[in-house]
């Protein structure tokens, strides 16, 4: 027969919406762990963000925050496995606070996942997000988040360093751009001599695994089975003679949020490969199929299409603003003349938001806030009762190397 303290519990249980006194325990215990978060010697102050707000993404080590788009999260670094000799894999894991939101709203700085990965592709947070995570000496490091290890108490989250800044040619309809991004590389498990030789061809036999953060860029990852028409990387040291490879095998779903592509190694060509320097000799980039088209790659902030056949717009959900109401997101992107979007080749731009009502200047009464990406803004109209049923004039003006792009004038709507 239950005691009457376990009655009592029973009782509390269905007071405080649970089902099991088990549930009552796990909320306990969730308290108990954000109490003592700091007290802990695995805790770290660390940083999430995915690839469009690392605002130093040519860094995997040593990154600072000062005025920082990345987002501040508590997490423990947990090491369950060191590597040996035989051992090709290490497992890390970080575990976050209990505290911690995994669902996001318009006024969270992570709403970002909800619109471009939860609502695009399925990711189950953070999975597919770059997380920085300190050393003992307090040097931040790159990781990419690649799983979640499902538990009933304290869910646990594998992390890999990032140890490789893949370059690689995105071809976009006339366009040819180069873009690079932070992976991890991982070994097969399985060894041969480098060689494979069938009744009449001797050929290289290595294989290896890359996996990336799935976005807009990497999801355009393709491969053949023909070696000369399939997508090629680099994935080398910086040497004279880098090692190429093929890409013969994508996979994104296992799980959803990471590109894994399966490469294959091939050879270097003169003809169609190329090694980038700087001024003192040093290489900076190198670039597989660079010559595979008479169109040279770009780099992503140099637009082309001259700015005289480019149209900018505004968007947003609705057609109006609430007077003393939350912020409203906007968003602009710039067309060409076949009206493709280019907004891409804008993330180095300097995007300018004004407004108006009745040609008067409104932009220092609103309140502006950062939007999630580079284009986007929010905007929160005072509690001025007097402008009702008037129209808000928002306009953003776009600056690239020196040249402006007014964007169309977006009417709203002023509402109680």
């Amino acid at each position: 027969m239950p005691s009457l303290q376990t009655a009592r519990r029973v009782a509390n249980a269905k007071n405080n919406g649970a089902k099991t006194i088990g549930q009552i325990y796990k909320e306990q215990s969730d308290e108990m762990m954000n109490w003592t978060w700091d007290n802990d010697i695995q805790s770290k102050v660390c940083y999430i963000y995915d690839f469009f707000h690392d605002d130093q993404p040519r860094l995997a080590e040593g990154m600072t925050y000062e005025n920082t788009t990345k987002t501040r999260i508590d997490a423990k670094f947990i090491v369950k496995s060191y590597q040996s000799m035989d051992k090709d894999q290490v497992d890390y894991y970080v575990q976050f606070k209990p505290s911690q939101p995994v669902r996001f709203t318009e006024d969270d700085e992570l709403y970002y996942f909800e619109v471009d990965y939860k609502s695009t592709y399925g990711n189950t947070f953070p999975v597919g997000c770059y997380l920085d995570i300190p050393d003992d000496r307090n040097v931040y490091h790159k990781w990419l988040i690649c799983r979640e290890e499902k538990a009933n108490q304290f869910p646990k989250y594998l992390v890999l360093p990032c140890d490789y800044e893949l370059c690689w040619i995105e071809v976009k309809g006339k366009d040819r751009i180069k873009r690079r991004m932070w992976s991890v590389l991982r070994m097969q498990s399985s060894y041969t001599i480098g060689q494979y030789t069938d009744r009449v061809f001797t050929r290289t036999d290595n294989q290896n695994k890359i996996w990336l953060p799935l976005n807009k860029y990497t999801e355009k990852f393709w491969y053949t089975t023909n070696e000369d028409t399939t997508m090629r990387i680099v994935v080398s040291a910086p040497t004279e003679h880098p090692l190429i490879w093929a890409c013969t095998k994508i996979e994104n779903i296992q799980p959803v949020g990471i590109q894994k592509l399966t490469i294959y190694q091939t050879v270097w060509s003169d003809n169609r490969d190329y090694i980038e320097k700087d001024e003192n000799g040093h290489i900076i980039g190198m670039w597989a199929s660079y010559f595979d088209s008479g169109i040279a790659p770009t780099d992503p902030s140099t637009p082309t299409t001259p700015p005289s056949s480019i149209t900018a717009r505004i968007s947003t959900s609705t057609s109006t603003i609430k007077v003393g109401g939350s912020y409203k997101n906007l968003t602009v992107n710039l067309f060409n003349d076949s009206n493709e979007d280019i907004t891409t080749g804008y993330a180095d731009a300097t995007f300018t938001w004004t407004c108006s009502i009745d040609n008067e200047d409104w932009t220092d009464k609103v309140t502006w806030r950062a939007g999630t990406e580079y284009n986007q803004k929010k905007v929160k109209f005072p509690n001025d009762t007097s402008v009702i049923g008037k129209i808000l004039s928002v306009k953003c003006e776009i600056v690239n190397d020196n040249l402006p792009i007014e964007s169309e004038i977006l009417p709203l709507e002023l509402t109680e």
